[in-house]
């Protein structure tokens, strides 16, 4: 009886621990700066105030992003324009490299940033080390020679295995995106449809976890058609996302954050919905390692249009 008392409070003791830390890792809008600007790259003192910083930047929403970059003095890769020609065909791949515009935000336009003194370029899914010569170097310059750079750290999916290389944990579905698209809408003679990215974003520095977050991306398109072919293009019409999503939560995943615009948005629109935290270790540390769990579905309707929503069932498997 007393066995069955003592492992009954070391549960709820790990419980209550557990609960603390997801509250605890909601960011505030009010961003503690932990950054200098450095020549033309961000310079973080340790890992630590850079997860801290990205962190709070992750609950951002678009023009608030926009506002911290420029209060920086950075020219950011969230200000560099990209091409989404993968988002163009009927069917959208999920092999594609989505960088959270908390992330883009921190690096300058060359993908770049200094942390704990290191100079590190993102390329792809790879963080490399520059050395001093190589520091200045163009982006176009750093991509013939990656062969030769030293890999520092990873945003990259190895959740078929339940180590990696170095044995360190890995959390299932690091970095993998899946995309969902809804039934078109007309709206004034255009057809429209809504395109929902939901990826994770786990950044690894050292070997380590250092964070890992779950993104949903929303995008409205319009079908472009000339000619020879018809594509989809981003469409700029006011709308507005509602979702309703279970509230529920796994290992170290913190409780899912609905989204509900009020006043209509435009453009593409990223949403922090939950994120993980490394907690105090339990009886059985796999735990922490589970996989995120979703359901439920999100809304997306016109503002002003006399049509109906359309609604996309979201789920992470």
């Amino acid at each position: 009886m007393k066995k069955l008392i003592v492992l009954f409070l070391a549960v709820t003791i790990w419980s209550c621990s557990n609960e603390e830390q997801v509250n605890t890792d909601v960011p505030t809008a009010a961003v503690t700066s932990e950054s200098v600007l450095e020549g033309k790259v961000l310079s973080f003192k340790n890992e630590e105030s850079f997860v801290k910083e990205y962190s709070s930047l992750a609950a951002l929403q678009s023009e608030e992003l926009k506002k911290w970059v420029s209060s920086k003095g950075l020219v950011s890769l969230l200000n560099v324009p990209t091409e989404s020609v993968e988002m163009e065909g009927d069917v959208i791949p999920e092999s594609k490299v989505i960088y959270s515009d908390a992330l883009k935000s921190v690096l300058n336009s060359e993908s770049k940033v200094k942390i704990a003194g290191k100079v590190l370029w993102l390329n792809e899914r790879n963080f490399y080390l520059l050395s001093e010569n190589e520091i200045n170097k163009s982006s176009e310059e750093l991509l013939n020679e990656k062969d030769k750079l030293q890999v520092y750290g990873q945003l990259l999916s190895i959740s078929k295995s339940e180590k990696s290389l170095t044995s360190r944990s890995v959390l299932p579905n690091e970095n993998r995106i899946k995309t969902f698209s809804s039934e078109e809408m007309n709206v004034s003679g255009s057809r429209l449809r809504h395109v929902v990215d939901l990826y994770n974003e786990t950044i690894v520095l050292n070997d380590a976890i250092q964070t890992s977050k779950m993104f949903l991306r929303s995008t409205l398109q319009y079908r472009s058609c000339s000619t020879f072919r018809c594509t989809w293009k981003e469409a700029f019409n006011l709308r507005n996302v509602i979702s309703n999503f279970c509230e529920c939560t796994s290992g170290g995943w913190s409780l899912i954050s609905n989204i509900s615009t009020i006043n209509g948005v435009t453009g593409t629109q990223t949403y922090l919905i939950s994120s993980w935290r490394l907690l105090p270790a339990p009886a059985h540390p796999d735990i922490l390692y589970t996989n995120f769990i979703i359901s439920g579905p999100i809304t997306c309707s016109i503002v002003g249009a006399s049509v109906p929503g359309v609604s996309i069932d979201l789920s992470w498997y």
